[in-house]
């Protein structure tokens, strides 16, 4: 399913960020994509909150992970954004180890500075998100579930 939903309010991305943790089973990865300051870590953070995790989510960008635990998942936010330019084989950082994990969320930001494989998952969903203008922005959601 391919959905585009325009945001005018961050309030309206957490909605957004509600109504997919209704969806989730379990094992899920949801790769983020966008520019700086489009609403990633905006929909994370509401997506925790929405999996039951309690206390403060915030950009994992100086520890790569973060690991949080959920009332029925754990949600592991990862930040690639510092693994531009690193060579491939550094890139790993256990990856494969809770990747598809039935107990696990894993919500990454930057996918495309992380490992290859994270833009080679099939099952992933997919949100990009872009300015419309300095309030407003456009996330598409590609969920091939």
């Amino acid at each position: 399913m391919k959905k585009i939903v325009e945001s005018k309010r961050p309030e309206e991305t957490a909605l957004l960020a509600q109504e997919l943790a209704k969806t989730l089973r379990g094992g899920e990865v949801i790769l983020a994509r966008g520019d700086l300051g489009t609403g990633k870590t905006c929909f994370a953070k509401a997506l925790a909150k929405a999996l039951g995790v309690k206390g403060m989510v915030n950009s994992p960008t100086f520890n790569l992970i973060k690991v949080y635990q959920g009332t029925k998942f754990a949600f592991y936010h990862v930040d690639c954004y510092r693994l531009e330019g690193v060579d491939e084989k550094l890139k790993d950082l256990g990856f494969e180890d809770f990747l598809g994990e039935k107990d696990v969320i894993t919500y990454v930001e930057w996918p495309e500075d992380g490992p290859s494989s994270l833009l080679g998952r099939k099952d992933a969903i997919t949100l990009t998100f872009a300015f419309v203008d300095e309030e407003e922005r456009r996330i598409e959601i590609d969920d091939p579930r």
